[in-house]
């Protein structure tokens, strides 16, 4: 087993050791080990990595030595929402506040007035998303043209949002040696796109395999009138048998949220639904009921499946294929997490799979490698 590497190893100054220990992190990630390196030689990177691997933490440590705090902003952080702004925003912050550095976080949905004490800060970083920044440039509030450092957070996601013109333009405005890096769970064609028109020179850095070897995945072939009972019997068993406490439950729309949450109730199971009809208000009180342990499941939709900090899932159970092939990497990548400690939890993930999902699903298969073990209704193995 490949020992891990502590951040004095790394190279680090006994002040960022001592911030990362106060909240408990001594050793490097895989991912924190690789690209931390890569991104103080200066070089644009583009790289992916698994969820849950560490991958914001690499950007503040990667720019960290060069940043100094007598000056205003130097760094960008862009993302594509504000839940991972906001995300992003706190994790930063535990390292940060303890360094003397300010981090300020922008996004839109809030009234734009509520942005000017952040603009009025003299911030060393900006986390933010494409369009609320834009915003701010534009009406002259904020200054980024000595920002020498811009990442693009979950960039497959926000240039599938269409923000990828939106992430040029910001790049343009910024220092003309800026160095830019991008992170992602998966590597898609616009990303590969945007990284040959916009970044010059840069290195492309796959960290680890897709998807977790420490995930246990299964599937059970299906009716679609049978998915109700096989979902009570198959949480039946994760909860007894497997003793798996926290459980997503994913599916592909938010009508079908409301009809399996009405189930369980009837079943005497405790879950919750989180979706894009939520406020954000109701949003974060029903993420926070699960995160908190008080509420066992969370049903919900691809909105769940990245960009949220959930930090322990023991399960998950795809109620609906996923319609695109690397939701389903997202989403399994909820569970068997890397922990503050290093160790790796192990995980579990099961997806229901109806007749007209059969070829979805052996797509997903086949292009990430997925080592999927067929189970019948009874949860044997077949």
């Amino acid at each position: 087993m490949k020992k891990q590497k502590t951040f004095s190893q790394l190279g680090f100054k006994q002040d960022v050791v001592a911030a990362l220990k106060k909240i408990k992190i001594t050793y490097a990630t895989d991912v924190q080990a690789i690209i931390v390196p890569k991104i103080q030689t200066n070089q644009n990177i583009v790289f992916t990595s698994q969820t849950g691997s560490g991958k914001t933490l690499c950007f503040l440590l990667g720019y960290l030595p060069k940043i100094n705090p007598k000056n205003a902003l130097q760094m960008l952080i862009i993302t594509p929402t504000k839940e991972l702004a906001q995300q992003v925003g706190k994790e930063i912050k535990q390292v940060t506040d303890q360094l003397d550095l300010k981090v300020g976080v922008l996004f839109g949905g809030r009234d734009f007035k509520g942005d000017m004490k952040t603009v009025r800060t003299k911030n060393q970083i900006i986390v933010a998303t494409p369009g609320r920044l834009i915003d701010h440039i534009n009406k002259k509030t904020l200054r980024i043209g000595d920002v020498k450092c811009i990442v693009y957070d979950e960039s497959d996601q926000m240039f599938d949002n269409g923000f990828a013109s939106d992430c040029a333009y910001i790049r343009r405005r910024s220092a003309k040696d800026a160095q830019m890096v991008l992170s992602s769970a998966t590597m898609t064609e616009k990303v590969e796109l945007f990284a040959e028109n916009r970044m010059g020179d840069y290195e492309y850095v796959v960290v680890g395999d897709k998807i977790p070897k420490n995930i246990v995945q299964e599937k059970v072939y299906c009716q679609m009138g049978d998915k109700q009972r096989l979902l009570i019997k198959c949480l039946k068993r994760l909860q007894i048998q497997k003793k798996k406490k926290q459980i997503i439950i994913f599916t592909n729309t938010k009508e079908k949220c409301f009809l399996i949450h009405e189930n369980l109730e009837k079943h005497k199971f405790h879950a919750t639904e989180l979706h894009g009809d939520f406020k954000q208000q109701e949003r974060k009180n029903h993420l926070n009921g699960f995160t908190s342990g008080r509420v066992p499941i969370l049903i919900t939709t691809n909105v769940a499946a990245r960009g949220l900090h959930i930090p322990k899932v023991d399960a998950i159970i795809n109620y609906d294929v996923s319609e695109r092939p690397e939701f389903y990497v997202h989403r399994i990548g909820r569970t068997g997490r890397i922990m503050k400690s290093g160790k790796i939890g192990r995980g579990y993930a099961i997806t229901f799979i109806c007749d007209e999902d059969v070829e979805r699903f052996e797509r997903i298969e086949d292009l990430h490698g997925a080592k999927v073990v067929e189970v019948d209704a009874e949860f044997e193995k077949v």
